[in-house]
């Protein structure tokens, strides 16, 4: 018989009988009141420029946002109320663009006192503005499941603040063209802002195709070559 000492059995812990220990809840990171608020904005514009206004909920906002629901209510206090500060921010950055892309600076003059070359850099500025905030642009330019009568009404009114100043620079072009006199202003403006409304769909539709470079040169050839 060998002499030699046989190790004891393990003895089975009731923490190795649960399993490995699950792992850690993960936290949303501590940040004040209005980043938090701008955070759970940003994740319900996802949403909705993913899935439509009919996809925001609570819990969904939450998911998105890597929060848990109670975090979310601590910001709004409803679906209703989280829609509402989003139609608000969006519509305030769309007018905010679009009064960016009408007014000028040392170089490029505002619409108002806009000469015909200048006018596809200010178009450039609008597509740009467009191009930097596409999710938001989308609320505009593409069929969106559910949106509410109140977003429509003020993306309307942030969309034709655009209109005036066109208008503006436009009948300055027409003064400068010769035999201009059967041209109609107002038509003419409703034409060249759907042109330009085109071609904010298409620089967010398909922005490798549709660059902003090949589009402003249409705008060079209408506006800037010489006849």
């Amino acid at each position: 018989m060998s002499n030699a000492k046989q190790a004891a059995p393990h003895k089975q812990s009731a923490r190795d009988k649960a399993g490995p220990l699950p792992p850690k809840r993960k936290y949303a990171k501590r940040l004040q009141p209005a980043d938090r608020r701008a955070q759970l904005l940003d994740a319900a514009l996802r949403i909705v420029a993913e899935d439509g206004f009919t996809s925001v909920n609570i819990a969904a906002v939450a998911e998105r946002g890597g929060v848990t629901r109670p975090v979310v209510y601590d910001s709004f206090g409803s679906r209703d109320e989280l829609l509402e500060d989003l139609i608000e921010r969006e519509t305030a950055r769309m007018a905010a663009a679009v009064e960016r892309a009408a007014s000028g600076d040392a170089t490029t003059p505002d619409f108002g006192t806009a000469t015909t070359e200048q006018l596809p850099a200010m178009v450039e500025r609008f597509l740009t503005e467009v191009r930097s905030m596409p999710d938001t642009w989308r609320l505009v330019y593409f069929p969106i499941d559910g949106v509410p009568p109140v977003l429509r009404e003020r993306i309307t009114k942030a969309r034709d603040v655009l209109r005036t100043p066109l208008a503006h620079a436009l009948v300055r072009w027409l003064a400068e063209q010769p035999d201009a006199d059967e041209v109609d202003p107002e038509v003419l403006t409703q034409v060249v802002y759907g042109t330009i409304q085109t071609a904010a769909r298409l620089v967010l539709d398909d922005p490798e195709q549709f660059g902003i470079d090949r589009i402003l040169a249409l705008f060079d050839y209408l506006f800037v070559s010489e006849s």
